[in-house]
Order: C-alpha cells, then sequence, then structure tokens
C-alpha cells in the first residue's frame, strides 16, 4: 500500500459565513475492540447536541426491550448485526458539528478481522483519535492502528484514555498508560510532544465536551476542544485519481 505525504498542513478555517460553506474535517476513531470507542463517540455526539431527534429514545428503547443497560455505543452501531454481535463491523461515516466547525465521524471497526475496513475509513481522514482503555493499556490493535495511521500519512492524532470511572479516576494509571502511548507512538514517527492525552469516561461524559470535576488533576483539552484544534487538510485535487478497494466480488 502506498504511503502519502503527511496531511493537516493547511490553515485553520475561516470564521463566519466562510466556515458555514466550508466542508467538514473527516476524523477517525480508532483503537483496540471493546475499549470503549464507540461508547466515547455516542457521548461526543449527544454532549455536542449532535443526536438526530428520537435517536436517544430510540436506543433507551430498544435497550429495555432486549433486557440490556443503556449503552452509548448504539448511537454509531446502526446495523442490526453489529448490535447483536457488539462490535462495530464497517467504518460508519456520521456528520456532527462542534460549536466551532462541522465534522464528518468516521468510527472504524476495533476488531482485527475487519482490519481492513478500519484502513478504508481512516485513508480519507485528515486527523484521528486513538481511544485507549486505561485499564488495558496499549493493545494489539493499539499498535496495529498507531502505525496505520502513520503509514497513511495522518500527523494529527489525540488519544482518548477510556473508562477512567473503574479506576477511581486515579492520576496514576492514566499517567502510566499516558507514558507507554507516547513512548510507542513517537517510535513510530509521530511528534509525541503534539498528540493530546487525554483521560475520560464514555459512560459519565468526563472530560467529553464539558471538563470533569472527578479530574480536577487534569489541566489539558477536552476531547471536543483538541478535536476543535486540528485543521482541514488541503484538497488534493491536482494529484492523479487514487481509491480505496475494500473487498472484490467474483
Amino acid at each position: 500500500m502506498a504511503t502519502r505525504a503527511k496531511r493537516g498542513k493547511s490553515k485553520q478555517p475561516a470564521t463566519g459565513k466562510a466556515e458555514a460553506a466550508a466542508p467538514p474535517l473527516n476524523i477517525v476513531v480508532v483503537g483496540h475492540v471493546d475499549h470503549g470507542k464507540s461508547t466515547v463517540i455516542g457521548r461526543l455526539f449527544h454532549d455536542t447536541g449532535s443526536l438526530p431527534e428520537g435517536k436517544l429514545e430510540a436506543i433507551t428503547e430498544m435497550c429495555r426491550s432486549r433486557g440490556m443497560p443503556f449503552e452509548w455505543a448504539f448511537v454509531m452501531d446502526s446495523l442490526k448485526a453489529e448490535r447483536d454481535q457488539g462490535i462495530t463491523i464497517d467504518a460508519a461515516h456520521i456528520p456532527f458539528r462542534s460549536q466551532t466547525r462541522p465534522y464528518m465521524l468516521i468510527d472504524a471497526p476495533g476488531h482485527h478481522e475487519f482490519i481492513k475496513n478500519m484502513i478504508t475509513g481512516a485513508a480519507s481522514a485528515d486527523a484521528a483519535l486513538l481511544v485507549v482503555d486505561v485499564e488495558e493499556g496499549v493493545r494489539e490493535n493499539t499498535r496495529r492502528h498507531g502505525y496505520l495511521l502513520n503509514m497513511l500519512g495522518i500527523s494529527q492524532l489525540a488519544v482518548a484514555v477510556s473508562k477512567m470511572d473503574r479506576v477511581g479516576f486515579e492520576r496514576n494509571r492514566f499517567d502510566k498508560v499516558a507514558s507507554e502511548l507516547k513512548s510507542y507512538l513517537g517510535g513510530l514517527g509521530f511528534d509525541a510532544k503534539r498528540v493530546t492525552v487525554i483521560p475520560v469516561s464514555g459512560r459519565d461524559g468526563d472530560n467529553i465536551a464539558k471538563p470533569s470535576k472527578r479530574m480536577a488533576w487534569y489541566k489539558g483539552p477536552m476531547v471536543i476542544a483538541a478535536l476543535d484544534a486540528f485543521v482541514a487538510s488541503p484538497p488534493l485535487t491536482d494529484l492523479p485519481l487514487r481509491f480505496a478497494v475494500q473487498d472484490v466480488y467474483k
């Protein structure tokens, strides 16, 4: 697979009317299976007011009818097969907007069997959000996804260290994972100093779109602020045509 030039070097999007007409910034969200990726996304959509009308009620009713607890992950898992398996299969493209600008969020599958689907989703991204479980730390697909993002030329990266509620929001647990992540990503070629690592709880919304009162020790940006800091890629209209092939049917 051919690599490409690093993206994300253009100027910040214009404000006002020009911003409204600008295309969405493409963000791919990746992470090892069951690390809380879809939950973080679901909470992000809710906390930015981006859920379609009736979506939250529909998910609540679906969970009730199946005798399941409410799951934020089902916001993105729109295929019935995905809900039944509890994993994301295809890379879903869903628009949302912050107070600053519009986005096209690409929810890429975390399971190793669907890695080609993740590549297809990431190939069109300007930047990435990597989700890592604070209890499990860097796992096989964490490493694989980091490598693939770098190979695809995605230099803009933020990391959400998820499920902080499961470790009592302890700073030392976060610091250990953050140090391991920055060391690995730096070895891949990312500028570790520019990679923002954020402690979050997708279930409760801590540091997603609002600061967490339970992690007052964290002084960095929230997830949405980290995304808003990314810059859009210039259009590659003057280069030869290139497109991703995910499957071949005979």
